[in-house]
């Protein structure tokens, strides 16, 4: 039976606010090495659910909000299941990704269920919630696995990233570069403007089915936490039950060697994919598109040398492209370079995901 990607969809909040917009209207709070090191991050602009993102930043503005996590996967669903020009009454399951819901409780999916009236009311609905960026490839595999039980059903899949909002107000006299900090809050300073300047919010959806005519899926792999450590090398802190509220928003914490750790799981989540005897690939080599997470340029250079491909390579030339366009959208990045692959590629198109949690997934899609 071949699981197949029906139709894909992708949705962006406007505003749109470019890099130099906002080291602009940074000024000089932000040190030249800093604004240097952002301009290393490889962001050129990103989207925000902000209509006045650059002034809630920088001078303390009330928000002035244009979308959400739940509008955003609202809208994107339902220009997926335009797209396919189907009935949806035979969607047997929803399967929602996202880290930054709405609200803790309910759900993205049974949020998608109350306003997606075109579903069904009687469907399986999952919500993949607080675990990284390497959520969408997880949840096309479940969809995969509900698929094979359930051969007559299709499978809708939403992620919904509004990740702006928790950017913190960078209202501090001076926020330097991660070598430039003396303290632990210097470097938490750091983080924030980082998050600032590298995250940016999106959606995707994306309907699948067994025997249809798209590109088949599969196989996958996934690892979580080879070293029990792995669980800290990244966290947004605040929000949950041991910490259920700080002065301000949650803010997010990275280690140092988290590019390293990231090649690593990529590299043998990877190896692990190619020695299943149903993989069409045995190699990157062989992939027409390797579609790898937007983590940042530096983090995309040392996943493409772990797997021995050139920077260069128009192979990779999506990812670069979607991390300039969009910023780091999460778990919603890979969809987009997969909405524009779908169109293009022949062949087989080799996927690679890894985020906070910390988890990593590799899958293959071979188009017609």
């Amino acid at each position: 039976m071949r699981i197949t990607i029906d139709s894909i969809a992708t949705v962006v909040p406007e505003p749109s606010y470019t890099t130099e917009d906002l080291l602009h209207a940074g000024g000089s709070r932000l040190s030249p090495e800093l604004r240097e090191m952002v301009h290393r991050l490889g962001v050129e602009k990103r989207h925000s659910v902000y209509a006045n993102y650059a002034d809630v930043l920088f001078r303390g503005a009330s928000p002035e909000r244009t979308s959400s996590a739940s509008r955003m996967g609202t809208d994107v669903a339902r220009r997926c299941l335009q797209s396919a020009g189907s009935n949806p009454g035979d969607i047997g399951i929803l399967i929602a990704c996202t880290q930054s819901p709405s609200r803790l409780v309910p759900g993205l999916a049974p949020e998608l269920m109350a306003l997606v009236d075109e579903l069904p009311r009687d469907i399986l609905h999952l919500s993949l919630q607080g675990q990284g960026c390497s959520t969408l490839l997880k949840a096309i595999d479940v969809a995969r696995l509900f698929l094979l039980a359930n051969p007559t059903k299709r499978a809708l899949i939403v992620g919904a990233e509004a990740l702006s909002p928790y950017s913190s107000p960078l209202a501090a006299p001076r926020y330097g570069s991660f070598r430039e900090a003396q303290t632990r809050e210097d470097t938490q300073r750091t983080h924030d403007a980082v998050h600032a300047f590298l995250f940016g919010d999106g959606a995707v959806a994306l309907l699948i089915a067994s025997d249809g005519e798209g590109p088949a899926m599969g196989p996958m792999t996934h690892l979580t936490n080879i070293a029990q450590g792995d669980v800290h090398l990244g966290r947004l802190e605040g929000g949950g039950s041991d910490e259920p509220a700080l002065n301000g928003r949650p803010r997010y914490w990275l280690e140092s060697n988290l590019p390293e750790r990231v090649a690593d799981y990529a590299s043998k989540t990877l190896r692990r994919m190619m020695e299943d005897p149903k993989s069409p690939i045995t190699s990157a080599d062989q992939a027409a598109h390797v579609l790898i997470h937007t983590g940042s340029v530096k983090i995309l250079d040392r996943v493409c040398q772990s797997l021995d491909i050139d920077v260069a390579s128009p192979r990779v030339a999506p990812c670069y492209d979607v991390l300039s366009r969009h910023g780091n959208v999460a778990s919603v990045a890979i969809g987009f370079m997969l909405a524009d692959a779908v169109r293009k590629a022949r062949g087989s198109i080799l996927m690679a995901t890894f985020g906070l949690s910390f988890s990593a997934s590799v899958g293959v899609l071979t188009a017609a």
